[in-house]
């Protein structure tokens, strides 16, 4: 009887202490929800914060983004326009240039034509007297007439010497008459070659370019001598 006594005292015990328990693990249950869901309320407060700045931040990169690209297409709007410029003042100045360098070119073949066929216009003197002249052409040949009396006889060519028909000479023959005639004359011009010799304009300059390249003549200011 004892016994049974005691195993019910230590029985009620036991439920007492499993219904404490089981009460604890109850509030201990409802303090873990309560916790949870404040835990849940705040990081949904955070998630939604944070989806704002992340919205926000989006909207205001891409007006950046936006105005950025504004202004790149402006810089190549205005890169564009100083190329245009730079190409039209190349342009200018390349035609300008080649207007110069057309204008010396135009010049040099004015120099270089003056000093192969030399200047008429510097020729023209007047004409001595009859007698002198055939005197002249008396007593010296056609072809070893001094510089000076050319000088002094004044030529002037009646007809174009780059036309006119003259006898065929021996390339020799016409080598050594304008050779020797550059001798006595100490220097001599093409047009006092070509009127003394009795020469075409081409065959004078075929003449006095063979004996340039063989190292016999050379030509300094319009005018031939011996070397």
């Amino acid at each position: 009887m004892a016994l049974k006594n005691l195993w019910e005292q230590q029985r009620s015990q036991r439920l007492q202490i499993t219904a404490e328990r089981r009460q604890q693990v109850n509030q201990w249950k409802q303090l873990t929800q309560q916790e949870f869901q404040m835990q849940a309320d705040l990081l949904h407060q955070e998630l939604s914060s944070f989806v704002t700045s992340l919205h926000n931040n989006r909207n205001l990169q891409q007006q950046q983004f936006q105005q950025e690209i504004v202004e790149r297409q402006l810089e190549i709007l205005q890169i564009k326009t100083d190329v245009s410029q730079r190409q039209q003042e190349y342009r200018q100045q390349r035609k300008a240039k080649a207007q110069a360098l057309f204008q010396n070119l135009q010049n040099f073949r004015a120099t270089l034509h003056n000093n192969v066929w030399g200047n008429d216009s510097h020729e023209q003197t007047v004409s001595p007297a009859p007698a002198e002249k055939e005197k002249l052409v008396a007593t010296v040949p056609k072809w070893s007439i001094s510089r000076s009396a050319i000088k002094a006889s004044g030529f002037r060519p009646s007809v174009n010497t780059m036309t006119k028909k003259v006898p065929a000479l021996n390339a020799d023959t016409a080598k050594s008459k304008v050779q020797q005639y550059i001798q006595q004359a100490q220097g001599a011009t093409l047009i006092e070659i070509e009127e003394v010799i009795g020469l075409s304009r081409v065959q004078t300059i075929d003449v006095l370019r063979s004996l340039i390249k063989q190292g016999v003549l050379e030509q300094r200011d319009r005018q031939y001598f011996i070397r």
